[in-house]
């Protein structure tokens, strides 16, 4: 479970605005990274913590590897009321 104010909490917020609250739609990690700039290593750490909790999944593809919501972490978004 992963605290509301916690910078792992930050990252899905923007995953969600990212994918704009779709479970079907996948973005690379430039989409919501941008948001943190200089933050690329603590990106990559709370996107670990994230697919380890079951929040995001790695989708990949051809170019690059992308990462979409998974049911828990479209509840944890609609929780937050975006």
């Amino acid at each position: 479970m992963i605290s509301r104010d916690g910078f792992e909490a930050t990252v899905l917020v923007s995953i969600c605005k990212a994918t704009k609250m779709s479970k079907s739609s996948h973005v690379p990690e430039r989409a919501f990274a941008r948001r943190f700039p200089n933050q690329g290593r603590l990106i990559k750490k709370a996107l670990r913590e994230l697919i380890r909790d079951g929040y995001v999944r790695m989708h990949p593809t051809r170019g690059e590897m992308t990462y979409e919501l998974t049911g828990d972490g479209l509840a944890f978004c609609r929780e937050m009321a975006l």
